[in-house]
């Protein structure tokens, strides 16, 4: 109740009440959050942010969800979707360069971007194809495969600072390293722009079916999951430590470790959250143990401090 009455007087703000996240996230699983909000617009959500911040409320702001471990017990708070409010694709003009710029939301989902770049013959984020998430999220955590990563084409990222005041954040600002933008805690990403250049919808075309076969034959991508489970260690992938340790397979309840790519942990159809985090804690005890290598998480484990 005391969600409802501290928002109840946001109208361009669509809510749901005791939303699951298991039908928000690519896990599949996931117990409800108090309110899930979408807001209409971004003065929308500057209002939304405002209040939350004015009444003490906890946010998450939710992307696609591919990165995202929730509890089954649920959350109480305030879960935001920017897929209304922030799901724009602008051409921005060419600069001096002939190169083209683009803006896209935080909301539009990358293949949406890179549909858009096909149409348009613009070329340079064809290299985040087959990645399942937004552009919020890609900002966020520097999105990228070893062709490349978001960073490469960004020019700047629009977001909300911690107060509450709408910044643009040039390139030059960010410090980049591997699945982190550097963006400052607390802030919510809006949107970025992109610098991208002329090419051949052909040529795109068929890189990218080059770029998604490769992902369809290494990675388990017909089973529910949120893609590699932990970032790479100095000198040696986070897969090749879990596959030496024997760990393929492995399986709590629904959850296993793909046979197909050991650092994937995949969702048969009913795994509970609680079996999904037992996997995770079973791949770090048993590397720490053979190997002596902390591995670091590369997804978020929600309502954990």
């Amino acid at each position: 109740m005391r969600f409802r009455s501290l928002l109840k007087d946001l109208p361009e703000v669509e809510f749901s009440w005791d939303e699951p996240l298991s039908g928000h996230t690519t896990f599949r699983v996931g117990g409800p959050v108090r309110c899930l909000a979408r807001p209409r617009n971004e003065r929308a959500l500057s209002v939304l942010l405002g209040q939350l911040r004015e009444c003490d409320l906890p946010l998450i702001v939710l992307g696609a969800g591919s990165n995202i471990l929730p509890p089954d017990q649920g959350l109480d708070v305030v879960a935001i979707k920017l897929n209304i409010c922030s799901s724009r694709i602008l051409r921005q003009g060419e600069d001096h360069g002939g190169e083209t710029l683009i803006y896209a939301g935080a909301g539009t989902t990358l293949r949406d971007v890179i549909r858009y770049c096909v149409r348009n013959e613009l070329e340079g984020l064809e290299t985040l194809a087959g990645i399942p998430g937004t552009i919020g999220g890609a900002l966020i955590m520097n999105a990228g495969t070893s062709l490349g990563t978001i960073f490469d084409c960004l020019t700047h990222i629009d977001l909300f600072d911690s107060m509450g005041i709408r910044r643009q954040v040039p390139r030059d600002e960010l410090k980049p390293s591997y699945r982190s933008m550097g963006i400052p805690e607390g802030s919510t990403v809006i949107g970025g722009s992109f610098r991208v250049r002329k090419g051949s919808s052909e040529d795109l075309r068929a890189r990218i079916r080059e770029i998604v076969d490769r992902r369809k034959k290494n990675q388990p991508l017909n089973f529910a999951s949120a893609g590699s489970i932990f970032k790479n260690p100095p000198e040696i992938s986070a897969w090749q430590l879990i596959e030496k340790a024997g760990l393929k397979g492995f399986r709590v309840g629904g959850a296993e470790i793909s046979k197909k790519h050991a650092n994937w942990i995949i969702n048969r159809g009913t795994a509970s959250s609680a079996d999904i985090l037992e996997v995770i804690r079973k791949i770090e005890k048993e590397i720490f143990g053979n190997f002596g290598v902390r591995l670091e998480r590369e997804i978020r484990i929600l309502g954990q401090s």
